[in-house]
């Protein structure tokens, strides 16, 4: 009997694939040739709907009669024991810098790369390591214990020893120069891992509970499925955000203007930002941040970047999605509190913070430059360019925030106007000087018949209202309004039928639901009729629970579920708006008049809460493409009667149920 080493892919010429052959060789000749089992090498693996999603080569092992002889730590005395190696999941990050690109600060490894600067390697590959165990769990209920391994393929045992050599010791690390046996790898894993004991023997495992490689392998092979399943409105946005040419205006980069998108719901902000993105990592080497407000459209620009196969934030050039409030953590964390900040904490304290960072940026010269070592050697800080969507719900302290930490020439904005979530007031970016605006004019998401039943609806609910103009080339689209709650469920469910016969998927599905809808349990909040709508075969991602939003679904046959708060940013080819005049009624009670003075008395009371009862309403109007469905709780209510009004008026592209 033998080992088996499987290399699992096609050779595509990558760095990552050719150290996985050289892998797959070494470990053939030095694993002992009493042991029988298998291991399979994934390069260029993708840990789907994890933050972290880039994995160079991921190892699993089931060995059996596999004796390795390692350095056991006993209380601080190391002694060799021979241990059997039965199983192992372990993370690769495959390094090919010189000597003289890596250094040792304290435990970490950092690398060095030309256009960013110093990178924490260990630090990466501990996040590698954390995702696995995440995407493990989220697939399988539960995850092996992962080991994780740095592989310098371009250093020789002697270069890495003097770098780890402290006092006349070698430090303990998970690093592996360019040549080494299996031998070598045992030893890693043992470090990260103490062996157990039974009769005299040592043993190693990381706990597959029964489950075989293939267990393991299945879900890795995940990312695979769901590329070649994804349905034309996926691949249509993927082809949009690779396709070089912007919607309207081409961008002077070299410039020192400040720069803003201006424009409305599916104006296309978004996509374009995402363009300059990639555009500023192909051409300019940059490393790009996105940030927004809305943790759930995060995920799904996420999600699209996974299935593009964008470079995640540990590569030396990338585009990278996050919140505001995520991103201001890490860095207030890092600069002024050397990282003993809790998360608590800090969103308890979240504005008085910001005005902190703010103040420490204010108070000398040298603040930014402390702050700019500060950030070289942390990915998730060190950034070339920063994308702002909806950027019209920051505060102006965020705002002020954000101009004393980049260049404005190096800010990039995309402004929804009134479209905004937050109790504040819309914040304004026009004061910037020296500024370059863009107007996109044109609705390019939804189709002409669904932008003008909202155009009727808007002019009822605020008469100064101005029209959206379609594009004439997004022809039909049609609306459903359902006033009897028995019929909902088989609505959705013939609706989203319709979508896939139209070559979209399930994920193209996005139900909107009110926060009556949602209630919290022992785990979290959830939506009340998932379990309704999934006997009924529609299967959900719950994005009403905190703690789904962070990542996307995983399951190709989910459809989406958020909050009506949540949904700003995001899309789908049929829109099902759940108890949309309860929605609006509940916004209507928390509306607050403004104090503001007005000295031009360009609006009254009236006008002002017609505007912000708009706001909310176009908000999830606004989502669908093809088809949008609106259910109504009762259909006496005055947000109800104005809509069944309009199915009269305008029935050749609006039905009720």
């Amino acid at each position: 009997m033998s080992v088996i080493v499987k290399l699992i892919g096609e050779n595509d010429n990558s760095d990552e694939y050719a150290a996985a052959r050289r892998l797959k060789e070494s470990i053939e000749k030095s694993i002992p040739k009493t042991s029988f089992g298998e291991v399979v090498l994934f390069p260029s693996a993708t840990l789907y709907g994890q933050t972290v999603k880039d994995v160079d080569i991921m190892m699993i092992g089931l060995l059996h009669n596999c004796p390795i002889e390692v350095d056991i730590n006993h209380d601080g005395i190391l002694t060799k024991e021979k241990v059997l190696i039965n199983s192992f999941c372990t993370t690769i990050e495959v390094k090919a810098h010189s000597i003289t690109r890596i250094r040792k600060e304290g435990t970490n490894l950092q690398v060095f790369y030309a256009n960013s600067g110093w990178h924490n390697a260990t630090k990466q590959s501990n996040d590698q390591k954390v995702s696995a165990i995440n995407f493990f769990k989220q697939t399988l209920g539960e995850s092996p214990f992962v080991t994780n391994l740095i592989w310098f393929t371009e250093i020789t045992g002697d270069e890495l020893n003097n770098l780890l050599s402290v006092d006349n010791h070698i430090m303990l690390s998970n690093a592996l120069p360019s040549t080494f046996g299996f031998q070598e790898i045992a030893q890693k894993l043992v470090i990260q891992r103490k062996p157990w004991k039974s009769v005299n023997q040592f043993y190693f495992d990381c706990g597959f509970n029964g489950r075989d490689v293939d267990n393991y392998m299945n879900p890795l092979m995940l990312f695979s499925r769901v590329k070649n399943g994804i349905g034309k409105l996926t691949r249509r946005k993927i082809e949009q955000i690779t396709n070089a040419k912007l919607t309207e205006n081409e961008l002077n980069l070299e410039d020192e203007t400040f720069k803003i998108f201006r424009g409305r719901a599916g104006s296309g902000k978004t996509i374009d930002l995402i363009k300059i993105a990639i555009k500023l990592v192909n051409e300019k080497d940059s490393r790009v941040q996105i940030l927004t407000y809305n943790r759930a459209l995060v995920s799904d620009i996420r999600r699209l970047f996974a299935l593009a196969e964008l470079p995640d934030m540990f590569e030396d050039k990338c585009v990278s999605i996050n919140t505001l409030q995520s991103y201001f953590y890490e860095l207030i964390n890092e600069c002024l509190y050397n990282g003993k900040l809790s998360g608590d904490d800090y969103l308890d304290r979240y504005e008085s913070l910001v005005k902190e960072m703010i103040s420490f940026l204010s108070s000398d010269n040298d603040s930014r430059e402390i702050l700019t070592l500060l950030c070289e050697d942390n990915p998730k800080l060190n950034w070339d360019y920063i994308l702002i969507d909806e950027a019209q719900d920051w505060s102006s302290n965020e705002r002020d925030l954000i101009l004393r930490l980049f260049d404005k020439s190096r800010i990039i904005v995309a402004d929804g106007g009134r479209q905004f979530v937050r109790n504040i007031s819309s914040c304004d970016w026009t004061i910037i000087p020296n500024r370059f605006n863009i107007r996109l004019k044109y609705c390019l998401r939804q189709k002409r018949n669904i932008v003008s039943f909202i155009n009727h609806y808007s002019r009822q609910l605020s008469p100064t209202y101005n029209d959206a103009i379609p594009l004439d080339q997004m022809v039909g689209g049609k609306v459903i309004i359902v006033r009897d709650q028995n019929r909902l469920i088989h609505t959705i469910k013939n609706e989203k039928s319709e979508l896939i016969k139209a070559g979209n998927e399930a994920y193209d599905l996005l139900l909107i639901t009110p926060s009556t809808l949602v209630e919290e349990n022992g785990n979290g909040r959830r939506f009340v009729l998932k379990q309704q709508f999934e006997r009924n075969g529609i299967l959900l991602w719950d994005g009403t629970n905190d703690n789904n939003r962070s990542d996307f679904s995983v399951v190709m046959e989910e459809s989406r579920v958020l909050q009506y708060e949540s949904v700003r940013g995001l899309e789908g080819w049929t829109v099902c708006c759940l108890n949309f005049d309860e929605y609006m009624m509940i916004k209507e009670r928390q509306y607050v008049p403004s104090n503001e003075n007005n000295a031009l008395f360009l609006e009254n009371a009236t006008e002002k809460k017609q505007k912000y009862l708009l706001n909310w309403a176009l908000i999830p109007l606004t989502r669908a493409i093809d088809t949008l469905v609106i259910s109504l709780q009762n259909e006496e209510s005055y947000y109800s009667r104005m809509l069944l009004a309009l199915a009269d008026s305008y029935p050749d592209y609006v039905s009720v149920v």
